[in-house]
């Protein structure tokens, strides 16, 4: 298995990514998590189309980190493996959906 999917695989088990119809989500409060993310969409044939701020994780008293979430078309052919495994072991929210929404 490629390390792209792998990662992409982890970041399903770990609710990071989540798939919405046709787009895959990827939400991170790290920067470098999401420029690999746009990588590994790259290398399977995907596109990143959007990335914004969405929210605020407090981390303890008058601190917080911004919630970034990547928008990005599943590629086709080859990114319905991901789907069904996504499917299989992923959840319909990310980790932070209850902070941003």
């Amino acid at each position: 298995m490629p390390s792209s999917e792998k990662q992409l695989k982890g970041w399903i088990r770990s609710q990071h990514l989540i798939c919405e119809g046709t787009d895959f989500i990827f939400e991170t409060v790290d920067q470098t998590q999401l420029e690999k993310f746009e990588a590994c969409m790259n290398e399977i044939g995907g596109q990143v189309r959007q990335i914004k701020a969405v929210g605020n994780w407090p981390m303890g008293p008058n601190r917080s980190f911004k919630i970034l979430r990547a928008i990005a078309s599943v590629p086709r052919p080859g990114g319905e493996d991901l789907v069904t495994y996504w499917a299989k072991r992923g959840g319909k929210q990310t980790r932070y959906s209850d902070i941003n929404t």
